[in-house]
């Protein structure tokens, strides 16, 4: 590693933090406000000529401990100045694992300048579920946000919404020193032996569904999960998901960003009652609900959450055209309630039973009637007919709450998912269901996982912005933040917040056909390209043949090459198998003129340019000149 120099260093004792939320794995530590006072007057500074980013270099104190380990510097930056204990360094402790400084350690806290990073090369060690994950702009987020200064060997931990553990990348190699500045500044990056993790969450099975091709599902426990990943094809019109119950009862749930769908966390559910023996999930392609994501990346996560505690059944996920739609519409029973009942005919001779609601000839009424309140019993709630002592009547259960109609064994989950109270993490508010809960987290929670439009990595909206323009442009605060960073536009060198790039492009766009409405057509008539600044008036690509870089002030040589030019393409033509100019030997269909009559057909041409030799070409009229060059 080449020599880093040190402008300011003081001893302080180590003391580890805890990642702070929303901060990440930050690489910035906190420090007592006595080593500002300490740096600023060493070096005979003031607040305003602090340098930006102030990077750390942190080395454990030598012979601070009898250990034959070799002393291993971190870089950082610094978070803020805020430090309580006045001989203590708050460093984060999953910084500490990159050397051997433990809590209580004595360090060296030295501040130095690094060079600007142009190169990097990183190795992907970890990460569950990095499968399609674009870890270049993971990657590119989280340096801009968390990052000061990178150093070969470190372990930079990215947290991705939606996996349940850290993407971790190695630095490998950097460029042009082992520890540089990567704070403004365009780094080029290389990640190798992209390794996909196989650690699962505990009671968390993943594969990989294929279209069509049935996965069978088996779950020991109520609450146990398997979860699957399904890719379709790009010109999917809508992805069909059936879960076949073979003994006991689990829930659907799928999702386009969460990785390991849930009750609480998902963007579709069929949590219909055990009595429905299938489960069925229809996801189309020009689903607009705010709740869920269009199907952009043609990417889900499927995952069956077990209700009892053995179940066994079968999930297939199908990839749907527009014509095969139509043949798999409907929705799936996401709740118990009961079907309405087909409304009974009246016909002449007929008359409907009150107590049974059946049509029967009108003499037969009253023996109907005697036999059906015998034999049947209508429901209370529902009006639906059982037969008196019968299985179905014994079975036939109503909601307290919300009247919905089912039988018995459908009573706990009906009241697990629709009637349980429940609180978000984001606040404390309560939440009549688990149901009600899911809609809030894939609509207004702040904890909502949303791909970002402008950094295109998932991270959480954030809470709604005070803002009247980004509620106008439908932004939350990750959104309104990241889209207000600026980049230099390529055209007119101007700092543009990212937001805006769009509307600036359209203004360029504008201008452009502004100029081009007003732009001078090029003087030769079988052109259809801008004039450009020459004085024969004519584009740069007509005007190449006659450009030369000798000496011509009073344009005579041009006016010879001219002649040359258009004498020679009246009597000789282009040799163009395709010439269309009916003023080039070639192109002309009476052929190639002769001597005198080709010079005499160019004089008006030449006498049009003629002011050119006195310094009178303001005066030339481009458009009125009868000029026919090949194009």
């Amino acid at each position: 590693m080449s020599a880093v120099s040190s402008t300011f260093s003081r001893a302080l004792v180590c003391r580890p933090t805890a990642t702070l939320p929303g901060t990440g794995y930050s690489d910035k530590v906190t420090l007592p406000p006595s080593f500002l006072s300490s740096y600023l007057e060493t070096l005979n500074l003031d607040y305003e000529n602090i340098p930006s980013p102030l990077i750390l270099r942190i080395t454990r104190q030598s012979g601070f401990r009898s250990e034959q380990t070799s002393q291993r510097s971190i870089y950082c930056g610094v978070r803020e100045f805020s430090s309580e204990d006045e001989e203590a360094v708050g460093i984060p402790d999953w910084l500490l694992a990159e050397s051997q400084i433990q809590d209580g350690d004595t360090v060296v806290v030295e501040t130095v300048k690094l060079e600007k990073a142009s190169f990097a090369q990183l190795q992907v060690v970890g990460g569950d579920g990095i499968h399609g994950l674009d870890i270049r702009s993971v990657l590119e987020a989280h340096m801009r946000k968390r990052m000061t200064a990178l150093f070969v060997g470190e372990t930079v931990s990215v947290t991705v919404g939606g996996l349940s553990e850290p993407v971790r990348y190695v630095v490998s190699a950097l460029e042009p020193a082992d520890a540089v500045d990567v704070v403004d500044t365009d780094l080029s990056v290389d990640i190798v032996n992209v390794l996909d993790g196989h650690d699962q969450a505990a009671g968390v099975k993943s594969n990989e569904l294929v279209s069509g091709k049935t996965q069978t599902v088996v779950l020991d426990s109520a609450g146990s999960s398997a979860t699957f990943g399904f890719c379709a094809p790009a010109t999917t019109a809508a992805i069909e998901v059936v879960l076949d119950t073979e003994t006991g009862d689990a829930s659907l749930f799928a999702s386009r960003l969460v990785r390991n769908p849930s009750a609480r966390d998902n963007d579709w559910y069929d949590v219909s009652a055990p009595s429905h023996r299938s489960k069925r999930l229809l996801i189309e392609h020009t689903r607009t609900d705010p709740g869920a994501s269009a199907i952009n990346t043609q990417e889900i996560y499927i995952s069956v959450v077990g209700f009892t505690e053995k179940f066994q059944g079968a999930v297939v996920a199908r990839a749907l055209s527009l014509q095969e739609i139509g043949n798999h519409a409907g929705a799936p029973a996401s709740t118990l309630a009961q079907q309405p009942m087909d409304q009974p005919s009246q016909e002449n001779g007929m008359i409907v039973c009150s107590h049974c609601g059946s049509s029967v000839p009108e003499q037969r009424l009253q023996m109907h009637q005697i036999m059906c309140e015998r034999h049947n019993v209508k429901c209370g709630h529902c009006e639906r007919i059982f037969k008196r002592g019968s299985d179905e009547l014994a079975q036939h259960w109503h909601c307290d709450v919300c009247n919905l109609a089912g039988q018995l064994g459908d009573q706990d989950k009906h009241d697990g998912f629709y009637h349980t109270p429940c609180t978000c993490t984001c606040s404390s508010d309560k939440f009549d269901s688990p149901i009600a809960l899911a809609e809030h987290r894939r609509t207004e929670c702040p904890e909502r996982l949303i791909e970002c439009r402008y950094c295109h990595t998932y991270e959480p909206q954030g809470p709604v912005s005070t803002s009247p323009r980004d509620l106008i442009e439908g932004l939350r605060a990750h959104e309104a933040y990241c889209g207000s960073r600026s980049i230099e536009c390529a055209k007119c060198k101007m700092r543009v917040s990212i937001r805006q790039v769009a509307v600036h492009s359209m203004v360029h766009a504008e201008k452009e056909r502004e100029r081009l409405r007003n732009a001078k057509p090029c003087a030769n008539k079988e052109c259809s390209r801008e004039r450009a600044s020459n004085p024969l008036g004519l584009c740069a690509a007509c005007f190449g043949q006659f450009y030369t870089g000798q000496y011509d002030p009073d344009n005579q040589k041009l006016l010879k090459r001219l002649a040359r030019a258009l004498h020679a393409q009246m009597t000789r033509g282009c040799k163009r198998a395709k010439c269309s100019n009916l003023h080039c030997a070639t192109g002309s269909p009476s052929g190639p003129l002769s001597q005198n009559a080709a010079a005499a057909k160019m004089v008006p041409v030449l006498k049009a340019y003629a002011p050119l030799a006195t310094g009178q070409e303001r005066t030339i009229d481009f458009g009125s000149i009868d000029l026919h060059l090949c194009a």
